[in-house]
């Protein structure tokens, strides 16, 4: 049983970021890679999404969001309009770009509604034990790439 709960674990780490490598159509018939429906997600957050404001809730420098964005575009998913300001664009979520946000958003409410269920079921001592586990992991992270970057 020690080595059978690492190596799940490592199992669903390698299969997490094998999938959020992969393209999806999110209802749509446009092929979206993870960083274009988290665009997408994060400008159907907030009705007033500008270009610059994008950049700074996503951690993307303003090139990485021009490229992104011009995608979006392309595919028919959002459009951009000028603001008053000086250089000040909005973004807005076309119909197929909303469809695709929506189905991101009902994948998420899955997850986390499927989740809650299995957290309801425990007591808490299994819950902080649990939650020591993904701290531990985390910081071992945290000392791996410490050490990467030696």
């Amino acid at each position: 049983m020690d080595n059978i709960l690492l190596q799940e674990g490592l199992k669903l780490i390698n299969r997490y970021n094998d999938i959020d490598k992969k393209a999806r159509t999110y209802g749509t018939e446009e092929l979206l890679f993870p960083s274009e429906i988290h665009v997408i997600d994060a400008i159907g957050l907030q009705s007033d999404m500008t270009t610059t404001k994008l950049a700074k809730s996503l951690g993307i420098t303003k090139g990485g969001i021009s490229q992104i964005t011009a995608k979006l575009i392309k595919k028919d998913l959002i459009t951009k309009s000028k603001g008053s300001g000086v250089n000040e664009i909005f973004l807005t979520l076309t119909d197929k770009g909303k469809t695709a946000y929506d189905c991101h958003r009902r994948m998420h409410e899955n997850l986390i509604k499927n989740l809650n269920g299995l957290l309801d079921e425990m007591n808490e001592p299994v819950k902080e034990t649990i939650l020591k586990i993904i701290s531990m992991i985390d910081s071992e992270l945290d000392a791996m790439e410490a050490e990467h970057d030696i």
